[in-house]
């Protein structure tokens, strides 16, 4: 893709089964390659500045790359410092003109509402291997709390309005993704959030016997909704659980 030499904006959706990236730019300007303006569900409350950025399936972030910051002429390359061979690099800009840029990237993008947990109900999940009976045969798979999915199976039953703080743990690569409502990353193993783990999120990538604990408000809607890893293959072998919303 040929650029000028001005800010873009890009949304980035990681849509692949299974595969982590962990993005930079060749050659690295100073100071960071992106500013992120944005996670899963909207604006951040500031912008943040990334030397590379982990995204692992179904996560989104909003960034900002200033390809002022390279000479005309210039190959930049979005590579994956996670991957080898032809999954090492995912695409080629030429910073190819200079140009007039009057955009700016504010101090403060959007006002965040703290989840107050005071008074939360709380909730683990467990994601982990497991013995599956779905399929026609007792094997191994991939189950939440030791439990494989059944659609007739409620396992938890928040209500509508009330925060609640759920335990998301796991025993190997789980991107975590939660339907209806976003959250609100509170901490990674008892210590602060993760450099992404800004802003209202819906999926969270956790690694293996790591665990993060998130606020989350369900609002708008009563009714039945799933809460599963989103490594496809994973949530295909019954990683997956329903809970129900009421009023």
């Amino acid at each position: 893709m040929e650029v000028a030499a001005v800010r873009h904006r890009f949304r980035l959706l990681n849509a692949s089964n299974a595969r982590r990236y962990e993005l930079a730019l060749e050659p690295a300007p100073r100071g960071g390659s992106f500013t992120q303006i944005g996670s899963d569900q909207g604006l951040l409350a500031a912008p943040l500045r990334h030397t590379t950025l982990p995204i692992a399936p179904a996560e989104r972030f909003d960034v900002v790359i200033d390809f002022s910051r390279w000479p005309v002429g210039t190959k930049v390359t979005l590579t994956n410092l996670a991957g080898q061979g032809g999954t090492g690099e995912i695409m080629r800009f030429v910073v190819a003109r200079k140009a007039t840029d009057d955009s700016r990237i504010p101090a403060r993008l959007s006002t965040i509402e703290p989840l107050s947990t005071d008074s939360a109900t709380r909730r683990p999940w467990m994601f982990r291997k497991g013995r599956v009976t779905s399929m026609g045969t007792d094997t191994a798979g991939w189950v939440v709390n030791g439990r494989e999915f059944d659609p007739r199976r409620v396992d938890a039953a928040p209500r509508l309005g009330e925060v609640e703080v759920w335990r998301l743990a796991t025993d190997a690569y789980h991107p975590v993704h939660i339907h209806l409502s976003p959250f609100q990353v509170l901490s990674r193993n008892g210590g602060p959030p993760g450099p992404t783990d800004h802003g209202w999120k819906d999926t969270i990538d956790l690694r293996p016997k790591q665990y993060a604990d998130v606020a989350i408000r369900f609002d708008d809607y009563a009714g039945r909704y799933l809460l599963h890893c989103h490594n496809l293959e994973h949530e295909d072998m019954a990683m997956m659980a329903t809970f129900r919303t009421s009023r």
